[in-house]
């Protein structure tokens, strides 16, 4: 299966998720999430480590780009399902605009991505780049790889053409990516701590003033 008949598999399964979570209920319902999750967390990676650098041109540089950054706001999105309550309307508002992203993204891929690929690129290319991305996709099918989406959120990953991965490669990739994501999770964590306590300042000082306001 070459890389672009692989994306529009999943492409299809995503849209299949969607459709089984928007009919279903309780556990059943919450497994398909996490099925959902995962498969979008796995084809963000794979294009992010594989797909995209590899096809980057100057014809395509302008797609590949806003690619990049679609995919930061859908994995924004994911991870406000992820903190939310599968059982209230919140969740099912926050799912709408998860799904709404992903269409949008998905058909400007398949109008003017996906042909341009097909047409600066052969099908032998194709086909062993479709391959490094099963490799890494079969790596990351073994974890929990939605856990990760969270640390991604704060920039889009930088697009940088990987070597051609062989056995022990396609085990490694996909761990190195996840420690490259460290240092964007310590920035992450300073951000809320600091947010968090100008927020604690903040809401006292606001205290203080109300109470100044009161009459004796």
């Amino acid at each position: 299966m070459d890389a672009i008949e692989l994306l529009e598999t999943q492409h299809r399964d995503v849209d299949a998720l969607f459709a089984r979570l928007e009919r279903a209920a309780g556990k059943a319902r919450a497994q398909i999430f996490d099925d959902l999750a995962d498969l979008l967390a796995i084809h963000a990676s794979i294009e992010e480590l594989h797909f995209y650098p590899a096809v980057k041109t100057a014809a395509t540089e302008d797609n590949v780009e806003r690619s990049t950054e679609e995919h930061l706001g859908i994995k924004r999105k994911l991870s406000l399902c992820m903190g939310t309550s599968i059982d209230g309307d919140k969740f099912d508002e926050r799912l709408r605009a998860l799904k709404e992203e992903v269409q949008q993204h998905v058909g400007e891929e398949r109008a003017e991505l996906f042909p341009k690929v097909r047409r600066l690129f052969d099908g032998d290319q194709l086909e062993a780049l479709g391959q490094e991305m099963t490799s890494t996709m079969a790596e990351l099918q073994q974890g929990r790889p939605r856990f990760d989406v969270p640390l991604q959120t704060i920039a889009p990953m930088p697009l940088t053409e990987l070597p051609q991965q062989g056995p022990i490669s396609s085990r490694l990739m996909p761990r190195i990516s996840r420690l490259l994501t460290l240092p964007l999770q310590a920035i992450g964590i300073v951000r809320m701590a600091r947010d968090l306590a100008q927020g604690f300042v903040d809401g006292v000082r606001r205290g203080l003033q109300r109470s100044r306001k009161r009459p004796a």
